[in-house]
């Protein structure tokens, strides 16, 4: 009965820790159904949820909802420079893009966007096609 409490705790502690990385890891993927887009955060850790959801918009090519207090034209950004955040890698899988196999086209961003205002800058660094969906 004394084993059975310690190896009861270290069970509980280490299903505690994979549960909350799950959560993590599922709040960094933005699927699209029109157009068939998946976005994938790869290193996230400073980006906040609604920049998150911005970025994976613009992306994809969807029109997002501007925040009011992220001005494009911030007058502090406007006289002392935009406040770059480090560097995001965000992939992006276009499904169904040919009709043969490999069909699907991965594309690999390399993201910054301002602290201040609403600018982002997106710079595609590598695309290829892989093997993702069946074909038709």
């Amino acid at each position: 009965m004394k084993y059975i409490k310690p190896f009861l705790f270290i069970f509980l502690s280490i299903f505690l820790v994979l549960s909350v990385n799950a959560d993590l890891f599922a709040s960094l993927v933005y699927e699209y159904k029109i157009p068939d887009v998946t976005v994938v955060f790869s290193n996230n850790l400073s980006v906040s949820a609604e920049r998150q959801k911005e970025i994976a918009d613009k992306i994809a090519g969807v029109s997002s909802n501007i925040p009011p207090e992220a001005s494009p034209n911030n007058i502090i950004c406007t006289l002392f420079g935009h406040d770059l955040s480090p560097q995001v890698t965000v992939t992006a899988t276009h499904h169904k893009v040919r009709l043969y196999v490999p069909r699907c086209l991965m594309e690999v961003y390399h993201v910054v966007y301002c602290n201040r205002c609403n600018y982002t800058e997106q710079n595609l660094e590598n695309s290829f096609y892989i093997d993702c969906c069946p074909e038709d």
